[in-house]
Order: structure tokens, then C-alpha cells, then sequence
């Protein structure tokens, strides 16, 4: 029975102007072989780390599903029977305090979420609500579609909702320090900060400083979105994320900003949080039917993932819809690469296993010098060679990565000269399989999470999801370029 491999090099890239070039040729003589006789193309990519790489990997662009399952099941005409609606509706109700929302501004569609939900609550009628946005985009490449969303978003918002604070959901650390809790008291408590009305050009600077958006300090669009004792603070999210960074914030330095008073400043929000605090939230999690887990069961597959320990919690997490499940159908590996020292090994695990689709995922970002690079490639594609032998003839191969990298690092012990790897924005795909000839078939560009359906497809191809790998044509080719 055939099965598809995908084998992760993340890190790897196309080598952009300027970037100090490395041989990936001569690191990886076996990637350089089996080249010779692959599909290839490339996808866009808008990640430098594995966090959001793997999001984008295994569930793709979420917000319309999202958007979906919230207008379903959350704010229609059911509401107002919803116990955490009634207690949040209790805790609005009074006009001199304040009701924050917290809101990560992915796509500009959650305009109308937003402002369905004020236009139900029916809030006094002086009520100050203020929108705080947490941006989440790794690359300096997004300011421009983020621009436009922030933009969308300001002028399409409810008149009663003013935009407060702006901040990188990563500028704050897990661990909040003293000198952190410090400075956001100013921040969140007395808006002691950088003030900029015209967001646009903010984030132009930022842009031009080649600062990351979810990196960016806290900076405010208004004077007066300060957090004050007795307001309401809501996390409008629309997936089951972790915020305990700015909870912490909060929270930490209650007693230094209220003294002695009685706090009052309940928290809620609109999916459960991934959160050490008990938040009362709407609902548990969204439904996705794009999972990895849904697609496997729905295909009576299953699939092994070999990766290193400490992102099998994360890895399992996105694999079933930001659901903390244990899927039978999704199982885990310990990356150890002394595992896979010989052919033997390799054919064992790939041919002579019940896994329908296998993942090995390695890291080329760790490394301390250019050498140190060039080293951790070649042993990668030594397992390379041995995956490649096992499924020549017999099984579909994926060989690509999940981002690239833009790195300074000297290129060697010896030799302390500083250089920057730059493999930002594009990741080839090579493509290898029997079953479909190079002179009838294509491998067309696209994201990273077509990458996973592709693979998937290659192995039950009845089921109604995108591939990559389609007949050549003009006509096939559009028509197959349909994401369904």
C-alpha cells in the first residue's frame, strides 16, 4: 500500500539577494540527486519562526471557518440565554466604566463580529469601549495587508468603539520580570506611551525599521484607554490561544495600581483560552473539519509525526483544531537521529509500519556558526538519502520546509566574521512519486498548508480536498487551482 512522506528541512529557503551563500548542493548530496529527478516548485511563506509555521502547516487560513462557527454559535439570537453572556452584560451595565476588548487583527471580516455583538448587549449610552489589537505576523512583509486591515477595521467599527492600544503579541515574554510588570503598568494602567492617532504611519516606521509586528512595543491611538478598577476586559478571540503574557501584566500589578481597594476587573472571553487563569469564555473551541485528525479519520488513515520532544504538545495541539486531544490516528515520535542510522531502519519504519502518512520534522536554525550549518544539513541528509531509497518506486515524497530563515551568525569558530543567512518569503517543494509521470503532471506553487493536503490527497485520491499535484494544461490547471 503506498504512503506519503513529507520530510521537513524548516529553515531551508530560497537564498534571497545579499544573504551569504551556502552550497546546499555540496551540504546535501542526496537532496542534490534526488533534484535531478523531482517536480519542483516553491510557496510564499510570511514566517520566521515554528510556531506559526506549524499553524499555517496543519490548519491553513482558519478565519473564515472561524467567522463562521462564531456567527453560528455564538452571537445570534441564542445569546442572550448564555450564562457568560448574562454575567457579561452584568458587568458592562454601568456607563463611567470601561469596557476593553482585546482583538487580534488577522482579517478585517472580524468587523462584523464585533460589532454585532455591541449592537446586541444594547450598552448605556455613554459607555467607553476601546479596542486593543495584538499583533501576531512575523514578517515585515505583512505591515502592508495589516495597514489595510488596521485601517478597515478603524473606519468599520461600531462609532462607540475607539481603537486603545497596539501591541506584539511576543513583545511581552512568558515570563513577565520585574522591569516588564513595570513598564506596562505605565502602559496598560496610565497609557504612558508612544500616542499615535495615525496608525498608518506608525506602522510604516516600523516597517522601514525592520521591526517584526509581533515584536512591536506597546504603543496607544488615544489618550484615555488606561485600565481603571471596576472596568471589563474581553478577549475577542477567535481561537483557543494563550494570553497569559498581558493577563500577567494585568493581574501582577493590581496591588501596586489599586493599593488597598477592593478589585474589581473581571475577564472574559469569546473562546476558551489556552490560559493558566479560569477565564469565563462562550464556547469551548471552534470545529474545524480541516484538522489533521478530521481529515485522517475521515480517510481511515493514520499518521506518525517525528519531531523533536519538546513540540509534540504544540504539534498535537494545532493537529486537532487547538484542542488539547490525544487523536489515535495522529501519533508522535522522539526525533533521535540515532535511530535512523541505517537503510534497515529507515525501510522498517517507513514500509514495514501501519503510519499512511509520515513526517519527519527537522530544524536547520539552531546552529552556531555557518559551519556548525553546513554540518547539521549534511547529517539531515544522510537520513535524507535513506528516506529517499525507501520510498523510490513505492511511495509519495514531500521534501521542503515550513519557513525560512534570517539569521547573523560568524561562519565558524575560527573565522568570527558576521554574515546573515536570508531565506525569508520563499521555501522550495520537491516532489517525487511513481504514480504520476513528469510528462502528464505538474506540481504547482502555493502555501505551505497545501503541502499537507497534497500528501494526503496522494494517498486517497477520492477524497475532496486541494493538492499541489495536478494534471498539466491550461485548463486542468485552473480548474485544479480551486481551493475547495
Amino acid at each position: 500500500m503506498k504512503k506519503s512522506v513529507i520530510f521537513l528541512i524548516n529553515g531551508l529557503g530560497i537564498e534571497r539577494p545579499g544573504s551569504y551563500s551556502i552550497s546546499i548542493d555540496q551540504c546535501m548530496p542526496n537532496l542534490s540527486k534526488t533534484k535531478e529527478t523531482s517536480f519542483f516548485t516553491t510557496a510564499l511563506i510570511n514566517s520566521l519562526e515554528y510556531k506559526s509555521a506549524y499553524q499555517q502547516f496543519f490548519l491553513g487560513d482558519t478565519s473564515v471557518t472561524e467567522l463562521q462557527y462564531l456567527n453560528n454559535n455564538v452571537f445570534n439570537e441564542q445569546v442572550t440565554s448564555n450564562k457568560t453572556y448574562q454575567s457579561l452584560l452584568q458587568s458592562v451595565s454601568k456607563e463611567e466604566e470601561k469596557f476593553h476588548i482585546f482583538l487580534e487583527p488577522d482579517s478585517d471580516k472580524i468587523v462584523e463580529q464585533l460589532n454585532n455583538m455591541v449592537n446586541i448587549m444594547e450598552l448605556p449610552v455613554n459607555k467607553q469601549i476601546y479596542l486593543h489589537l495584538i499583533l501576531t505576523q512575523q514578517t515585515t512583509g505583512d505591515y502592508d495587508k495589516l495597514i489595510s486591515t488596521i485601517n478597515y477595521i478603524k473606519y468599520h467599527i461600531n462609532e462607540r468603539i475607539t481603537v486603545g492600544f497596539i501591541m506584539g503579541k511576543e513583545s511581552l515574554p512568558e515570563e513577565i520580570t520585574i522591569d516588564i510588570l513595570t513598564a506596562m503598568r505605565k502602559v496598560l494602567f496610565y497609557c504612558s506611551c508612544e500616542r499615535w492617532s495615525e496608525t498608518d504611519k506608525k506602522l510604516i516606521s516600523l516597517k522601514e525599521s525592520n521591526i517584526r509586528p509581533c515584536v512591536v512595543p506597546t504603543f496607544c491611538a488615544t489618550n484615555d484607554c488606561a485600565i481603571t478598577n471596576g472596568d471589563t476586559i474581553m478577549f475577542f478571540n477567535t481561537k483557543r490561544t494563550n494570553y497569559d503574557n498581558i493577563i500577567n501584566c494585568i493581574v501582577k500589578n493590581e496591588p501596586e495600581v489599586f493599593k488597598n481597594a477592593q478589585v474589581n476587573l473581571p475577564f472574559y472571553s469569546l473562546v476558551k483560552l489556552d490560559s493558566s487563569y479560569a477565564i469565563p469564555f462562550f464556547i469551548e473551541n471552534v470545529v474545524y473539519d480541516n484538522t489533521l485528525s478530521a481529515i485522517l479519520t475521515k480517510a481511515q488513515k493514520k499518521a506518525l509525526i517525528i519531531t523533536d520532544e519538546k513540540n509534540i504538545n504544540y504539534i498535537n495541539f494545532l493537529a486537532n483544531g487547538y484542542n488539547h486531544v490525544n487523536n489515535p490516528n495522529v501519533v508522535f515520535m522522539k526525533l533521535d537521529n540515532r535511530y535512523f542510522q541505517t537503510q534497515e531502519a529507515v525501510n522498517k519504519l517507513i514500509n514495514e509500519s501501519d503510519y499512511d502518512l509520515i513526517i519527519f520534522d527537522y530544524h536547520m536554525n539552531v546552529s552556531r556558526t555557518v559551519n556548525d550549518l553546513k554540518n547539521q544539513l549534511g547529517e539531515i541528509d544522510k537520513v535524507l538519502g535513506f528516506v529517499v531509497e525507501a520510498c523510490v518506486n513505492v511511495n509519495s515524497l514531500f521534501i521542503t520546509s515550513l519557513y525560512g530563515i534570517r539569521k547573523e551568525m560568524p561562519v565558524a569558530d575560527y573565522n568570527t566574521e558576521m554574515v546573515t543567512i536570508d531565506y525569508e518569503m520563499q521555501i522550495p517543494i520537491f516532489f517525487f512519486d511513481y504514480s504520476y509521470p513528469r510528462s502528464r503532471y505538474a506540481l504547482y506553487p502555493g502555501e505551505t498548508d497545501d503541502i499537507l493536503s497534497s500528501a494526503i490527497k496522494c494517498i486517497r485520491e477520492d477524497l475532496n480536498i486541494y493538492s499541489l499535484v495536478r494534471p498539466k494544461g491550461i485548463i486542468n490547471g485552473i480548474l485544479g487551482g480551486l481551493k475547495k
